[in-house]
C-alpha cells in the first residue's frame, strides 16, 4: 500500500495500531477517575506491550509479559483495590489535583528517558548487532533461569505469595470492630 508516496507494510501498520491501544491505555490509566477501571486499563496497556514485544520478533517476553504483569500484577493490583479497606469506604474514584503540573512532569520524565536510551551505548551496540548474533535467545534466558538463577526466581514467587497472604489478612475486617 502506498500512502503520500510512500511503501506501508503490514508490520508498520501493526505496529501504529498496537502502539496506539498502548498509549492511548496508558493515558486513560492516568486519566480515569475511576481506580478499578484504570486497573483494567493497566492491563489493556501491558497486553499492547506485549504484542510489541511479538511484533520485535520476542515471543518469550511477550509469554512472560502476559503471564507475569498481565496476569500476575494486574490480578494482584485489581485484589488489593477489592480488599483495600480506605478505598472500598470512600468509594473507587482517584484524583488529578493539578494536571498541568503531572503533564509536565511526565513530558520532563519522558524527555530524559528520551535523551537517556538515544545516547546510551547499548542502544548503539544493539542497533549494530546482526540478527541471531547477539546470542541471548529463549535458550539463553531458560538455561539461565533454570540453572544457576531458580532458587531466586522461586524466592520471588514465595515472597509474591507472602505478601498476596499478608494483604488478604490485613484487609480482612475484625467482626468485633462492625
Amino acid at each position: 500500500m502506498h500512502i503520500l508516496g510512500h511503501m506501508i507494510t503490514g508490520y508498520q501498520v501493526a505496529f501504529v495500531a498496537l502502539a496506539g491501544i498502548t498509549v492511548g491505555a496508558a493515558v486513560g490509566v492516568v486519566l480515569m477517575p475511576n481506580i478499578l477501571r484504570a486497573a483494567l486499563l493497566l492491563g489493556a496497556t501491558l497486553v499492547g506491550v506485549a504484542g510489541l514485544f511479538v511484533l520485535m520478533n520476542a515471543p518469550f517476553l511477550a509469554a512472560v509479559q502476559i503471564m507475569v504483569y498481565v496476569g500476575g500484577i494486574t490480578t494482584m493490583i485489581i485484589l488489593a483495590i477489592f480488599l483495600s479497606n480506605r478505598v472500598m469506604k470512600i468509594g473507587f474514584s482517584q484524583a488529578i489535583y493539578n494536571p498541568i503540573l503531572a503533564a509536565g512532569a511526565a513530558g520532563t520524565m519522558f524527555l530524559f528517558l528520551f535523551v537517556t536510551v538515544v545516547n546510551s551505548v547499548w542502544i548503539k551496540n544493539a542497533v549494530n548487532l546482526e540478527p541471531n548474533k547477539s546470542g541471548v535467545g529463549v535458550e539463553a534466558v531458560a538455561a539461565a533461569l533454570l540453572q544457576p538463577y531458580v532458587f531466586p526466581f522461586e524466592l520471588a514467587s514465595v515472597v509474591l505469595l507472602a505478601v498476596l497472604v499478608g494483604a488478604v489478612v490485613i484487609a480482612k475486617e475484625d467482626p468485633h470492630d462492625a
